[in-house]
């Protein structure tokens, strides 16, 4: 698998790549199944045409210039130009959307980013996409503004899941829910959580259960404690897959001396090595207990204790 080649703003005008492009659009947070069939119409649209299989992806997305609540991330980027990677996707614009995009008409839209600055001969969305000043644009005025200048339309269906359309805003909800079950249906595999190993005050050093501190641009799954599987990924790839017993949470215990604020933090089972400075992918698979405060450092200790048995015996019994 190769990653796509990555280019954070649009090519200037009258600087359209050398071969024309069949463009998926879209901000594909998390890349979930109906994501997947943008992705993957514009690879067949691509091969058909003779046009060179690509993505354009807002990040920040529209609602960040528009002063609108921006949604949290359901993904890692990287995770997402790698799953872009493997579905064929070979270029990718990952540009932030801004006050000058949003007051460009639908006409404007097309055929001065579309068409000059992009060079597409093909465009693949999904249904219900909005585009230009106000969103007056949809899939029919997309269609008949590109027809005169040889572009082809093409509009992903929905997929649906228990009679519902996937989307990002049903993949928040199901996380913050933990419904990690209905998320990985969505995906149509785990979902993953990716985050830099940061420097911690090393209290679980010294209880026994040192733990990796995460940092991460994506929303956390519902606080608790969790048994797990994570990996360090790296320029070279990704690690073997380690059992973790995690936390998620605002660790009430120590709060009076800690920085506060929602955090995550894995004690990898058996592991010894170093980690700060590195990327860790966790899949948390199992909701142990809900997060509580305790009397004392030694309770906490005990229980700590106790929820790595726990989390042992269930990655045991499940494998994968």
């Amino acid at each position: 698998m190769s990653l796509p080649r990555t280019l954070g703003a649009l090519p200037a005008a009258g600087a359209a790549p050398a071969r024309p492009l069949a463009l998926a659009l879209g901000v594909f947070d998390g890349v979930h199944l109906g994501h997947r069939a943008v992705l993957e119409g514009a690879v067949e649209l691509a091969a058909r045409l003779g046009c060179v299989p690509a993505a354009l992806a807002f990040d920040p997305p529209p609602e960040a210039a528009l002063g609108l609540p921006v949604p949290e991330r359901v993904g890692h980027p990287l995770e997402r130009a790698e799953t872009m990677g493997e579905l064929g996707v070979r270029l990718l614009y990952s540009v932030p959307f801004t006050r000058g995009l949003s007051r460009r008409t639908p006409r404007a839209f097309v055929e001065g980013i579309l068409l000059r600055r992009l060079g597409c001969r093909g465009v693949v969305v999904g249904r219900g996409f909005r585009f230009g000043a106000g969103a007056q644009g949809d899939v029919r005025l997309l269609a008949d503004l590109g027809r005169p200048h040889g572009l082809e339309v093409v509009e992903a269906p929905p997929v649906l899941l228990g009679g519902a359309p996937v989307s990002s805003t049903r993949l928040r909800a199901a996380i913050a829910a933990g419904r990690l079950d209905l998320v990985r249906r969505m995906l149509g595999r785990d979902w993953m959580w990716r985050g830099v190993v940061v420097r911690g005050r090393r209290l679980g050093r010294r209880l026994g259960f040192p733990t990796a501190n995460l940092k991460g641009p994506q929303m956390a799954p519902p606080l608790g404690v969790w048994a797990g599987r994570a990996r360090v990924r790296g320029t070279a790839g990704a690690g073997p897959w380690i059992g973790f017993v995690g936390n998620v949470g605002t660790r009430p215990t120590v709060a009076g001396t800690d920085r506060g604020g929602v955090g995550v933090e894995l004690h990898l089972l058996g592991f010894s090595g170093r980690l700060e400075g590195r990327t860790l992918e966790a899949s948390f698979r199992h909701r142990l207990r809900p997060e509580r405060k305790f009397p004392s450092l030694d309770a906490l200790k005990a229980q700590i204790a106790r929820d790595a048995r726990r989390a042992r015996a269930f990655l045991e019994r499940t494998p994968t």
